[in-house]
């Protein structure tokens, strides 16, 4: 495990005690930090799906734009994490942890990455940037849940931002694959459909 330069690594402790619980959480707090820490994250995949299935070809793409933002978000954190690994503030041990979780690498944050990934395609698809707005704000309160119970540190969550930015930008310019892939599953379903009926 590695750390941070010694300005930086002061910064992200400073940052990460100014948010982090106290041992004295009162229970209200927990349960609103295990809520944005862990359960919000089921809304990003669920607007997807809803907006897949019961919106127009265009909005369908933007959720296929979303999806290839992810994997490449996930790709990134990958590469980095193969050459730097910073520690979980349990792991050094710093602060109060109350929440359960593996003692992995830290940098950057998977969870930040793929929400954020989402939340900025949509926001630049224009057509859904109210939603992706929304979610980003969401994206916020899970950065915010998951330094206030203790598994990851400010700097984990910046880097995250900046991953989903660049997985973003670099979906947006694959338009010909998107419409490809979007092609090839209009062609399932209407095989799958004919069948269904035919049957």
């Amino acid at each position: 495990m590695t750390i941070f330069s010694p300005l930086l690594e002061y910064f992200n402790l400073s940052l990460f005690q100014l948010i982090n619980a106290p041992a004295g959480i009162s229970v209200g707090m927990l349960e609103l930090g295990i809520f944005f820490a862990r359960d919000a994250v089921a809304f990003f995949p669920l607007v997807l799906i809803l907006n897949w299935f019961f919106c127009n070809i265009e909005t369908k793409k933007v959720v296929l734009h979303a999806i290839l933002s992810m994997l490449m978000a996930l790709a990134i954190n990958v590469v980095i994490g193969s050459f730097w690994q910073h520690p979980r503030p349990f792991m050094m041990p710093y602060g109060h942890t109350f929440l359960d979780h593996s003692a992995n690498n830290s940098f950057p944050s998977d969870h930040m990455s793929l929400v954020s990934a989402i939340s900025f395609s949509l926001i630049v698809s224009g057509i859904l940037c109210l939603q992706g707005m929304v979610l980003f704000v969401l994206s916020l309160m899970i950065a915010w849940g998951r330094i206030y119970l203790g598994v990851h540190f400010p700097l984990d969550m910046l880097a995250s931002l900046m991953v989903a930015a660049i997985s973003t930008t670099a979906s947006q310019r694959c338009n010909k694959l998107v419409d490809k892939v979007f092609a090839d599953l209009s062609a399932v379903y209407c095989v799958v459909r004919y069948r269904h009926k035919k049957g």
